[in-house]
């Protein structure tokens, strides 16, 4: 009689085990359905640092461009830059812009003159020329797929800024990132 009650208890704990794995299993499942809604996506973020690459890539060739054409003259120099700027790069500089902590709206600034005189500075400099991209930066809020649920948003600010040293070395010009 004692070994049948030793068996039936054992059956009992064996169904009180299962039975706690399922109900944590369903509740772990149910949670993980609703955290997702909650949760904001880093690709946004992701994507902004891939772009400022991108970006930096084609302004230093368009650097180098614009030194070969114009020559160490600085005003020259600093036209050519400004006028070989494409479409997507401009759409990179002032897509959600931020100087000073302080939003810039596209069409609400001259955006040739914002390139030509508050986004890049030249100097001479013994016969280099240093090229400076002062700070600017992007900012906005990231939020989630749906609002439904509990909502976790995020204020996302990206400052950048570079400076380059153009050299002319025999007859070429070289463009190195300082």
């Amino acid at each position: 009689m004692r070994n049948k009650r030793g068996q039936l208890f054992s059956a009992i704990l064996v169904l009180i085990t299962l039975l706690m794995c399922g109900l944590s299993i369903m509740v772990y499942s149910v949670q993980q359905e609703r955290v997702q809604s909650s949760l904001v996506s880093p690709l946004v973020v992701l994507d902004v640092r891939d772009n400022l690459d991108i970006f930096e890539m084609r302004e230093k060739e368009l650097v180098l461009k614009s030194v070969e054409s114009s020559g160490i003259d600085e005003l020259a120099f600093k036209a050519a830059l400004v006028s070989g700027f494409n479409d997507k790069m401009k759409d990179f500089i002032f897509s959600n812009l931020t100087r000073d902590g302080k939003e810039m709206k596209r069409g609400e600034f001259d955006e040739v003159s914002f390139l030509d005189n508050i986004l890049y500075t030249v100097q001479e400099d013994s016969g280099d020329i240093i090229l400076k991209r002062n700070e600017v930066g992007k900012s906005f809020e990231l939020r989630a797929l749906d609002l439904t649920e509990v909502n976790f948003p995020i204020d996302f600010a990206f400052n950048f800024s570079a400076e380059y040293l153009i050299k002319k070395v025999g007859s070429k010009f070289t463009v190195e990132r300082i």
